[in-house]
């Protein structure tokens, strides 16, 4: 007798960058593709950030056509998903081959904490800030005293002297 294991769903999330080459208009088509690839065979869609142009913290190089093509900005998103494992390889293997995505990475995560935070711009943080006044120091205040040659070759000649003795 043959039994059935039903395999667990697990939460995951997908970030990804794509290409900057995808024009704006087209962004939302790209996504809802990327978007198919969790869904066609069962996955769940839990939440989502609609990629959003921002600058890469190095330059990420790609293999388009024949030619190796260098990238310093690229649309980020990413989507927290609830699959089976051997959907997740599926899902892997897809966006492996999605041709306008240019990196991505999946993880194991937890349902929680799906809600975005949000982000006070430094400007107005600093405008809530007290400002602090820091005292300033007065600087003794340094005599130049104009020394011949001799007189400097004497007393380092004396300073030598002292320390061996």
């Amino acid at each position: 007798m043959k039994e059935d294991i039903l395999e667990e769903f697990q939460v995951y999330e997908v970030g990804f960058h794509l290409l900057p080459t995808v024009p704006e208009e087209n962004l939302e088509a790209v996504v809802t593709n990327l978007q198919s690839l969790i869904t066609k065979d069962g996955g769940t869609i839990i939440s989502e950030e609609f990629p959003k142009m921002r600058p890469l913290a190095y330059d990420i190089k790609k293999r388009i056509d024949i030619k190796h093509v260098t990238f310093s900005k690229a649309y980020f998103g990413w989507i927290k998903f609830e699959a089976t494992s051997d959907l997740v390889g599926k899902i892997n293997d897809g966006f492996k081959t999605a041709e306008n995505v240019l990196r991505f990475i999946i993880v194991k995560t937890v349902r929680e904490n799906t809600m975005q935070l949000v982000k006070t711009p430094i400007s107005k943080r600093d405008e809530n800030r007290e400002e602090k006044s820091i005292p300033t120091v007065e600087k003794p205040s340094v005599k130049k005293v104009e020394i011949s040659d001799d007189e400097l070759d004497k007393s380092i000649d004396q300073l030598v002297t002292d320390q061996i003795l």
